[in-house]
């Protein structure tokens, strides 16, 4: 197989392989630079001793000729640093272990033509890669990569998709023209480590420090001169990386191109489109056992409570099924995403999934033999490996007994029960996801306009709104960073129209416009819906009992925006604790603290005397955090902190921000289940 590259792969390979050919020439320079200050120090250093040899001098001479070496070393370094990927997370396995899988990459290995990976790797994520240790002598020598698969992703895709996925990890070594792209990874690398890992030179400052309080002066030089080099050279990097992270996009490009012949173009855009949801499933079910942890509960194996929740979340947002899995559309994607600012993201080392989807599509590589099992098939002893992998997270925790595990059955009680108790009803359509049920018309819609009939108030134009609100406001968001000159872009496109950084101001009052407009709209909604579960609750005779809820909510509403500005503000100000500061400025800080902590105490007090509060709290927790709120707590005193009252801070903090978010969803959950309660009676009233 010989996948030609693009012509815009040749033309970003080109302006990649001329920026490092700058970067090696400034850098001799500022090598030959270096050579000649260590050179012209020694024979100052030296000169001066000759001249007057006396200790001073002599230290004066050493100091010198140290500044001058340490100087030389900063430039040098980077050929002996090393960068070694940490495996302790990872599971290694062999053919034995796992045959079908290894069967699956060597046929995927001879269909690419590359070699066979030094070593495969489990993880426990949703993810795949080929990572190896590299060095400055990796440019020369050949180097056999390590393959990283994980469970996760095992476990979100069919075996031809799992094909796909590894002939595309692969297609980014196998072939001639992707060697530029496998350089220019390496000197990249190699300039970040010059640059960002000193951990080596401030050991040695360190202890240079400490033989004599004569070291402090010459480490000084060295420091000032060595941050004028390092300013040249993030200045160089910054262009070398610019041109690789544009390469790096087309080696994505070229890559899939690669998978599709191997696998497929369906195969591969299907797995792309259900990654991120696969991922965002696999996070919900390992925060579920964070909740857990203070019950000392853990799984048994998070892959069939994976499969669960993807199977859960697939049947609440109505995705198809095939071959076993949610199948998600590109429509979906784009479903939530309205905005009409389209901006190359020059610092991104991957194009968007969309465009990789499009470019798939158009090649339209179509592969008559598919294997549509699902992957975690291939793992050997019904996926035992997975156990092995489940256990490995979960033993990272501390739990203060030995954990009971919980069985599938209960996981998936537990799970529905936790998500019909923090979702809203369907028959909304997720309208109140993005919304609060709050009218800001000052009164009611006239009788005589023809009202909208339930399932009009809640239509999907209606909740598209809300999503086209989001997206203005974040295009709103990101063309002020480009007037402001915070995104450096020459042109971009809103609208389908090309405009210049000088346009964005007008283009900026446009949007302000157009959100006003699109905030006038979504507020003439609950004029509606507010009107129309009014004249239900009038016709019931609920009225009171109605506008009761819905007064409760709005005050608790406004409370919880004042609730959140004061929940940011205290994590603001307890954001020095996590930063090495002189005492003095502690203390500084700690007299800010306790002037917030008045305002948030009083806040949290309101909190806990809610019904909901107290009875969702375990009666210890909630103790403590009245015993929190009745005493005062000393922070720091002399030269250290108290880190028991530290802890109870902290966890107040926490817990008021779950207070606060539980409360108000409780309130808006009762008021949006009696507006339901009043449409079903209206219902049987009809009925009747």
């Amino acid at each position: 197989m010989n996948v030609q590259v693009s012509t815009n792969f040749r033309k970003h390979a080109r302006k990649t392989i001329l920026s490092i050919v700058v970067f090696a020439v400034c850098y001799v320079a500022l090598l030959l630079l270096s050579i000649g200050i260590t050179v012209g120090f020694t024979l100052l250093g030296g000169l001066i001793f000759i001249a007057k040899p006396i200790f001073l001098t002599a230290v004066l001479c050493l100091g010198l000729f140290a500044s001058g070496l340490t100087i030389l070393y900063f430039l040098l370094k980077f050929i002996f640093a090393s960068t070694k990927v940490d495996t302790g997370h990872l599971t290694q396995i062999a053919e034995h272990d796992e045959p079908q899988l290894f069967a699956l990459i060597h046929t995927v290995v001879k269909e690419v033509h590359t070699n066979f990976p030094k070593k495969v790797f489990l993880a426990h994520d949703v993810n795949a890669s080929v990572f190896y240790d590299s060095s400055f002598w990796s440019m020369f020598l050949p180097i056999r990569k390590n393959l990283q698969i994980g469970v996760g992703l095992i476990n979100a895709v069919t075996q031809q998709e799992l094909k796909a996925i590894l002939a595309h990890e692969f297609g980014h070594f196998s072939q001639r023209s992707m060697k530029v792209g496998s350089y220019v990874y390496h000197v990249n690398q190699i300039i970040y480590n010059m640059l960002y890992k000193n951990e080596s030179l401030n050991s040695m400052f360190e202890k240079w420090g400490n033989i004599s309080g004569y070291s402090g002066i010459f480490i000084g030089i060295s420091v000032f001169i060595i941050r004028q080099i390092q300013n040249i050279l993030k200045h160089l990097y910054e262009y070398v990386n610019i041109n690789y992270l544009a390469l790096s996009r087309e080696m994505e490009f070229h890559a899939d191109e690669i998978a599709a012949h191997v696998a497929g173009s369906q195969a591969l855009a299907d797995s792309l489109l259900r990654l991120s949801f696969a991922n965002h499933a696999l996070t919900v079910v390992l925060n579920f056992y964070d909740i857990k942890f203070s019950e000392n509960i853990k799984s048994n194996n998070i892959y069939p409570e994976h499969s669960c929740v993807m199977q859960m979340f697939a049947e609440r947002n109505r995705y198809q099924i095939r071959n076993g899995l949610p199948q998600i559309e590109m429509a979906t994607l784009k479903k939530y995403d309205k905005s009409k600012l389209n901006l190359e993201n020059q610092w991104s080392s991957h194009p968007s999934d969309e465009d990789r989807v499009k470019a798939l599509q158009t090649l339209n590589i179509v592969k008559q033999e598919t294997n549509n099992e699902p992957a975690i098939a291939l793992l050997s002893n019904e996926a035992a490996v997975a156990n092995q992998i489940s256990d490995k997270l979960f033993s990272a925790i501390q739990y203060e007994q030995i954990p009971s595990p919980l069985a599938l059955t209960e996981f998936t009680e537990d799970f529905e029960k936790r998500i019909d108790r923090y979702a809203f009803d369907q028959k909304f359509n997720d309208f109140y996801d993005y919304t609060h049920p709050v009218r800001s018309g000052a009164s009611p819609l006239s009788q005589k306009q023809i009202q909208p009939s339930f399932k009009e108030l809640f239509a999907e134009n209606r909740v598209e709104a809300l999503y086209e609100l989001n997206s203005l406001k974040n295009d709103r968001y990101v063309v002020e960073a480009i007037s402001k000159g915070e995104i450096k872009v020459k042109t971009f496109d809103y609208d389908g129209k090309k405009y210049k950084v000088s346009d964005a101001i007008v283009l900026l009052q446009n949007i302000t416009a157009d959100i006003s407009s699109m905030e006038q709209k979504i507020a003439d909604y609950h004029q509606e819906i507010h009107y129309y579960f009014q004249q239900l609750a009038d016709v019931q005779g609920k009225r009171s009992e109605f506008d009761e809820k819905y007064e409760d909510f709005v005050a608790f509403n406004s409370d919880y925006e004042a609730g959140e500005i004061q929940y940011n503000e205290m994590v603001k100000n307890t954001a020095f604790l996590y930063q090495a500061l002189p005492f003095s400025d502690i203390e500084f800080k700690i007299s800010d603290l306790k002037r917030s902590e008045e305002k948030f105490k009083k806040h949290l007090v309101v909190l806990l005397e809610l019904p909901d509060s107290k009875n969702n709290l375990e009666q210890g927790l909630f103790d403590s955090l009245v015993s929190y709120t009745s005493n005062e707590q000393l922070y720091f005193y002399v030269d250290r902190y108290n880190e028991e009252n530290l802890k109870i801070l902290l966890n107040a903090i926490s817990m008021y921000k779950n207070l606060l978010e539980d409360n108000h969803f409780a309130k808006k959950k009762c008021l949006l289940d009696f507006m339901l309660v009043l449409e079903e009676n209206r219902g049987k009233d009809m009925t009747v």
